[in-house]
């Protein structure tokens, strides 16, 4: 993945579709490659604790550290590339714009080096600490090799699953879209296109100070009441945007808002899969963890891809000219109906399939207190001398017989 990204920004002297083909070739496989480190990394919540709460907790840790290497990367690359930045200046007014010497595209290029090389280490050095720092706990339930299809289909129908994860695939997209425009909404909708680094690391900072906040009402009110006063939060926030106007002054509360609401989508999403897990763990007596999180990070990605897809298809439509400094006034409206109604409904329908999700907090609580009795159980089996097959987990159990027990009790 480090190799894949130095040559994102390292591209020869080859023709220009030659550079394409360069850069759509080391994206793709940087892509790839950061994939098989999220999915695992990710998934090691599982392993590194049996205590619900400690893995809440490193939860909690792991994306606010996530959000301050967004933030790391941002200020690195703008350490190094601001002072040399060239590329990218467009005509204004009708006016021919300047020509960018040889030399000074150099610079730039030296600079974009300069950073991915900052970059890389860090992310090499946070790696290795990762793999030698970290220790996975033993468990008594232990996954089973029963085929990857068999799991997979186990995985895919299991309703809280289901439900989890597409109300974070509807969420992840609302958030996507906005993110994804939010530079050309601040320059040609709001006129405030140079106060634009401002406003990321007011974003940024809002949602980073917030995680704690969140994390303390999670453990206060339950995860699902957070999760959805996350998103109720968030609907008014992008409503705004439609009677915003140039004025920094007011965007900035707006921005801090949408911080606090943003450090849910990336907490709360996170620290609820576990508990999903653990109810699959009682309903079954398996452990999927790999295929759980990684159709996980697959609907992050994908709601990514659907986000830029939608983008470019109301851009195009609203008559957007790509490198062009001045838009027409269809392009500002066309940003402002693309960052509100869109997301909004996104909100609402990610609002809907969190009302279905059925683990609330009193059954999230019998699922700790369940598995607890069945890893004493377990222990207890690995030091008789009787033999092991007498003492498997009764895996004939449904969701749903388990869901009418839990209600019973």
């Amino acid at each position: 993945a480090c190799v894949a990204y130095f040559f994102l920004w390292y591209v020869p002297d080859f023709s220009e579709e030659a550079k394409v083909a360069w850069y759509f070739t080391w994206y793709c496989l940087f892509q790839g490659f950061l994939s098989g480190i999220h999915v695992p990394y990710t998934a090691m919540t599982m392993y590194i604790s049996k205590d619900q709460r400690q893995r809440d907790s490193a939860t909690a840790y792991r994306m606010v550290f996530e959000a301050l290497g967004v933030l790391m990367a941002a200020t690195v690359q703008g350490v190094f590339v601001n002072s040399t930045r060239v590329a990218g200046d467009c005509a204004k007014n009708g006016e021919e714009s300047s020509t960018v010497a040889p030399e000074q595209l150099d610079d730039e290029k030296r600079s974009y080096l300069e950073g991915s090389i900052v970059v890389i280490a860090t992310c090499v050095f946070c790696s290795v600490v990762c793999v030698l720092g970290t220790k996975e706990c033993d468990d008594v339930i232990e996954g089973h090799s029963d085929g990857f299809l068999t799991g997979l289909r186990a995985v895919l129908t299991f309703p809280p699953y289901v439900r989890l994860s597409l109300c974070f695939l509807f969420l992840s997209l609302a958030i996507a879209i906005v993110q994804g425009n939010l530079a050309l909404f601040c320059t040609h909708s709001l006129d405030l296109g140079d106060d634009f680094s401002l406003f990321i690391i007011i974003l940024l900072v809002s949602s980073i100070a917030s995680m704690p906040i969140w994390q303390f009402i999670l453990k206060k009110f339950g995860k699902k009441s957070a999760f959805a006063a996350g998103m109720i939060i968030f609907i008014p926030i992008l409503v705004s945007q439609l009677y915003v106007e140039d004025n920094v002054y007011v965007y900035i509360p707006i921005l801090i808002l949408a911080g606090f609401s943003i450090a849910v989508a990336l907490l709360l999403p996170w620290s609820m899969l576990p508990d999903v897990i653990d109810e699959f763990m009682i309903s079954t007596g398996e452990r999927k963890d790999a295929i759980f999180y990684s159709f996980y990070v697959f609907f992050n990605k994908l709601a990514a891809g659907l986000g830029l897809g939608i983008s470019q298809v109301a851009l195009q439509l609203g008559g957007y000219v790509s490198g062009a400094c001045d838009q027409s006034k269809d392009v500002g409206l066309a940003l402002r109906l693309l960052v509100v109604p869109g997301p909004v409904i996104f909100v609402l329908v990610a609002l809907l399939l969190l009302w279905a999700y059925p683990i609330n907090e009193a059954r999230r609580v019998y699922n700790i207190e369940r598995l607890e009795k069945i890893r004493e159980e377990g222990e207890q089996k690995q030091d008789s001398p009787l033999p092991p097959d007498e003492y498997t987990i009764d895996q004939s159990l449904s969701y749903e017989s388990v869901m009418v027990t839990s209600t019973e009790i």
